[in-house]
Order: C-alpha cells, then structure tokens, then sequence
C-alpha cells in the first residue's frame, strides 16, 4: 500500500484506545448507568434468595433466572440503552463533528465505539450471570457449572450482536433508544417466543443458541442449534458494522432529513 494510506492506517489503530475511552466516561457519567447497575443486580439477588431458600435446581434456575431474568431482560435493556447512546449524546449535542473531523478512518471509530458500548454491556450481563450460578448453580456439580458457562457465552455473544444493531440505528434517527425497546418488548420479548419461526432473525435465539454449546437446552427455548446460531451472530456483528462505517461516511449534523 501507499505510504499514506500506511499511515492513515496506524493512526486509526492508534485513535482506537483514546475514542474507546471517551465513549466509556459518556457512558458511565449518565445518570441511567445508575439504574443498570441496579438492574443488573435483579439476578444476584434472585440468587440469594433461592440459596437461602434451598430450593434451587438446575432447570429451574438456569431457566426462570438466567434466561427469563438475563437473557430476556437484562442484557437487551442494558445493550439498548448503552448501545444507542455510544454516538447518540455526540450526536444530540452536535460534538460529532470534532470526532468526524479527526484524520482517521471511519471504521476505526465504529470499533472504538463498539468496543466501549460492548465492554460496558458485557461487563454487567457477563458479571450478573457469573456471580448468580456461583452462588445457586456451582454446589449442584458439574451441570450447574455448565448452565452457569452457557448463559456466560449466551451473554457475551448477545451483548455484541444487541450493541451492534442499537448503535448502527442511532445512526440513522434519533428515536434509536425508543425503536429499540419496541424491537426489544415486542420482537425479542413476545414473538420469538411465539413464532419459532422466525429464530433466525431473532439476537436473544443466537444467544440461546451459543448456549447450548455448553449446556442442552430445551427445544421450545433454544431454537437453534449452536453450528446454527454462531454463524448468524458473526453475520450480523460484520454487516452492521459495515452500514455503521458506511453511514459515517455520510453523516450529516442536525439540521439535515436525520
């Protein structure tokens, strides 16, 4: 390659660290991280609560708690509203522009900002669903500690694959954290469940779908096998952020048809 190019290209690699952490010190300097914090806290106590009770089994748990709790609620609420707001405060307060005027490639901010959203979605889906199996699924043997590995995975790849989607939507309208606890109640919370059929366009179905690389799922929850699953989750991660590099590169500031 030119050496322009060459150097345009370490310098984008360089921006990475620096745009990754000003999106994170955003994000956790909003009052909602707050609220996701506590939220996030819903399973661990659940937790508590079937330990002391003494009534905990591996189903039971790994399906009422972790699921129905982790899979269903938290992580898409937390991704929603982590991943929405990775370019959407730049962008309501016109800040932008300094990022965009930066002599880096476009690519490079999409993966800072991903980076950042993805870590800080992760870090308390991973870590709630962690802590939860130690406490109720670790003391019931090896199934308990699969269970508690398979909705780690199911977290990990649905914390990715949900940021992805929410950021490249911020980048088209405004209205990408109310769109996306619409996609998140009704598409993700009431017909995937209904409608098996449509799995394959279903994110929390390709995190069940991981799952049960590690621990067997029930055909009616997990509607896709993992060899299934994996594949479609890397499909949409690459595509959305292809659209979200394209549609920088032709961002326009407020005041436009965004």
């Amino acid at each position: 390659r030119l050496p322009g190019a060459e150097m345009m290209f370490a310098r984008s690699v360089a921006a990475i660290p620096e745009i990754g952490q000003i999106t994170l010190r955003q994000l956790l300097g909003r009052r909602r991280t707050i609220l996701l914090l506590l939220l996030s806290a819903v399973p661990v106590l659940l937790a508590v609560v079937f330990w002391a009770a003494r009534v905990a089994d591996v189903s039971g748990f790994a399906t009422g708690v972790l699921d129905a709790v982790g899979v269903t609620l938290l992580l898409p609420i937390v991704a929603v509203l982590f991943g929405t707001a990775a370019f959407g405060a730049e962008i309501e307060d016109g800040t932008v522009i300094y990022l965009l005027a930066k002599p880096i490639s476009r690519w490079a901010v999409v993966v800072a900002k991903l980076i950042g959203a993805t870590g800080m979605t992760a870090f308390l889906t991973v870590a709630s669903v962690f802590v939860s199996g130690a406490i109720v699924l670790a003391p019931l043997g090896e199934d308990g500690a699969s269970a508690t590995r398979a909705f780690v995975a199911a977290m990990a790849v649905g914390s990715i694959c949900y940021v992805s989607l929410f950021l490249v939507l911020s980048l088209f309208t405004r209205r990408a954290l109310l769109i996306g606890l619409v996609y998140v109640l009704v598409w993700e919370g009431a017909l995937s469940s209904l409608l098996p059929g449509i799995a394959n366009l279903s994110i929390r179905q390709y995190s069940l779908g991981v799952a049960n690389a590690f621990w067997q799922m029930k055909s009616n929850e997990a509607h896709l096998s993992p060899s299934t699953a994996l594949p479609l989750a890397v499909i949409l991660v690459v595509v959305t952020f292809f659209i979200a590099t394209w549609r920088l590169t032709r961002f326009e500031l407020p005041g436009g048809t965004d």
